[in-house]
C-alpha cells in the first residue's frame, strides 16, 4: 500500500513539474517583452538534426569595442552573461551592452537577455564574444526547415523577454513576413 501511494505522488509531482514549465514558457511568451533580432546564416546543416532550424543571431557575436563591458573583463566558457538589447531604426535590436549581473544593466537599459558564453566556434585571441541563449533551436513543421535555412539572410525572430533575461521565440520571419505553418 506504502509503495502504490509512493508511486502516486511521485507521478503526480512530475506531472505537477512538467505543467509547472509549460505554464511558465505560456506566461513568458503573453507576458514578455517583444523585440525582434536578426539571424544569420551558419552552416552546414546536419542530415541528422531533424525538423528545426538551427538560428545564429547578429546579436550572438559581440564584437570588443562595439559592445560596452566587453573590455577589460575575462569571460570564460559557461559563464552566465546578461546582453542589453536597443532597438534600431529597422525592427531589429542590436546588443549594446553586456555585463556579469542583471540588475545593473537592466538600470540603464528596459531590455535585457540573459545567456551563456560560447567559445567553441572562435579561437581565445578573437576579438568577439560568443554568446548563446537558448533559442536557437526553432522547431518547424516537416520539409519546412530548408526553406527557412536558405533565406537566413533575410530571418528574424521575435523575442518574447521576462524581467529575468529568460526568453523564448514568438514569431518568426523571412522577409519581414511572418512564417505561419499549415
Amino acid at each position: 500500500m506504502k509503495r502504490r501511494v509512493a508511486f502516486i505522488v511521485i507521478v503526480a509531482l512530475q506531472l505537477a513539474a512538467l505543467a509547472g514549465m509549460i505554464a511558465w514558457r505560456l506566461h513568458l511568451l503573453q507576458t514578455g517583452q517583444r523585440v525582434q533580432i536578426q539571424c544569420q546564416p551558419i552552416d552546414p546543416r546536419s542530415i541528422l538534426s531533424g525538423d528545426y532550424v538551427v538560428l545564429n543571431f547578429a546579436i550572438s557575436r559581440l564584437a570588443r569595442g562595439e559592445v560596452q563591458g566587453i573590455e577589460g573583463q575575462e569571460f570564460r566558457e559557461h559563464d552566465r552573461v546578461y546582453v542589453a538589447l536597443q532597438p534600431t531604426h529597422e525592427p531589429v535590436a542590436r546588443a549594446v551592452a553586456v555585463g556579469r549581473e542583471l540588475e545593473p544593466l537592466h538600470r540603464r537599459y528596459p531590455l535585457v537577455l540573459r545567456g551563456e558564453v560560447v567559445r567553441r566556434f572562435y579561437p581565445r585571441w578573437s576579438k568577439h564574444l560568443v554568446v548563446r541563449y537558448g533559442v536557437e533551436q526553432y522547431f518547424v513543421p516537416q520539409r519546412e526547415g530548408r526553406r527557412i535555412e536558405h533565406a537566413m539572410r533575410q530571418t528574424s525572430v521575435e523575442l518574447a523577454v521576462a524581467a529575468s533575461g529568460e526568453s523564448a521565440i514568438r514569431r518568426l520571419f523571412v522577409g519581414g513576413q511572418e512564417v505561419t505553418f499549415r
